[in-house]
């Protein structure tokens, strides 16, 4: 059997994790400890630092430091993390003079990554050990800008609350039949992760606008489609919603793909954005404020990426061709439907 393992001259792409913290110093090695045991090895992680005032400056000093375990985990439950060896080279750190946002924040770790595919992961997440692969397995079989993972769903003290998320993308509230299992088998996903179905989207099967995703830490996506969103002239306009203006993009520029296993675990906790029910994700349980945000994101999506086109017209002209940038911006134009009409009506009652 050929493997690139065995052949010098072809190599195995990186993949850069970009971490992105405001204020979540407290879940960071819960987050790192994830990182440290992914089955793909080739990874470099870059965090940045939002200007945080809690302890994650501290955190960040002491990472790559010599006493690393011995002065982070001091305070943690005893033991556990003496098996884990931090990689010290594979850490850059960011730290921000002023508050940029998600999406600002993602930008400066961009700036400096060296892999050919980049993830955006949430302070407070958590990985599963196959997240790496997964997301690789399923880009080399596809050619799409990004891919997208479901998730299991854990509140501020780890403690899981649901494996099926509703906010997990092509959620179906179905009935089944199940027959009893142990508590291992309750809440063992390797076959969930072993056997997974991909669903490759393009801008026919997903107009533009449309939500098909999940939230910010599901993604893994190809540096050289990310990268155009360093030209993007006002990035502090999207300090929430780092996941809609890139994702949204990306599609838009080189399709998507869904992966049915829950490769990740979001951690539903006081402060970030769908805090309103620590276990439900559906869209009818959030929070007024939450839900004006979201509607503010579908109306001003469309305007932003034409605006961000447009300015960048000769640019997207050069590395695309001028009639791709042409289907690209009636896309948009023509990606009004009755779902998004109907968001926008809600919105009226909403507060």
């Amino acid at each position: 059997m050929q493997s690139f393992s065995k052949n010098d001259l072809i190599k195995k792409p990186k993949v850069s994790i970009i971490i992105t913290c405001f204020n979540l110093a407290k879940y960071l090695p819960d987050l790192i400890e994830s990182i440290e045991n992914q089955t793909y090895k080739n990874f470099e992680v870059i965090i940045v630092n939002d200007a945080s005032f809690d302890e994650t400056k501290e955190f960040l000093d002491e990472l790559l430091s010599d006493n690393f375990i011995n002065k982070i985990f001091r305070s943690l439950e005893k033991g556990r993390f003496s098996g884990l060896k931090i990689s010290k080279e594979k850490y850059k750190v960011i730290h921000n003079l002023k508050n940029l946002g998600q999406f600002g924040s993602f930008l400066e770790g961009l700036k400096v990554a060296e892999g050919e595919f980049v993830c955006l992961i949430d302070a407070d997440d958590v990985l599963m050990p196959e997240y790496l692969m997964c997301h690789l397995q399923t880009h080399m079989n596809t050619s799409v800008a990004f891919t997208s993972a479901a998730q299991f769903e854990i509140d501020e003290n780890s403690t899981v609350h649901s494996l099926v998320s509703l906010a997990s993308s092509g959620y179906k509230n179905i009935n089944f039949d199940m027959s009893l299992k142990t508590e291992d088998e309750i809440f063992d996903l390797s076959d969930k992760i072993k056997d997974f179905n991909v669903t490759v989207l393009d801008n026919k099967s997903c107009k533009f606008g449309n939500w098909a995703w999940g939230p910010t830490s599901s993604a893994m996506m190809r540096k050289s489609a990310a990268e155009f969103l360093l030209k993007y002239p006002t990035p502090k306009d999207w300090i929430k919603g780092a996941d809609k203006i890139a994702f949204t993009f990306l599609h838009l520029i080189g399709g998507s793909a869904l992966i049915s296993a829950p490769l990740f675990a979001y951690r539903r906790h006081k402060t970030n954005l769908s805090s309103a029910n620590p276990v439900i994700g559906n869209f009818r349980y959030l929070k007024p404020d939450c839900i004006k945000l979201y509607v503010g994101y579908n109306k001003r999506i469309r305007f932003d990426i034409l605006r961000f086109i447009f300015k960048n017209y000769d640019y997207f002209c050069e590395r695309f061709n001028p009639l791709n940038v042409k289907k690209m911006i009636f896309s948009i134009i023509f990606s009004i439907d009755f779902y998004t009409l109907k968001r926008a009506f809600k919105s009226l009652f909403v507060w």
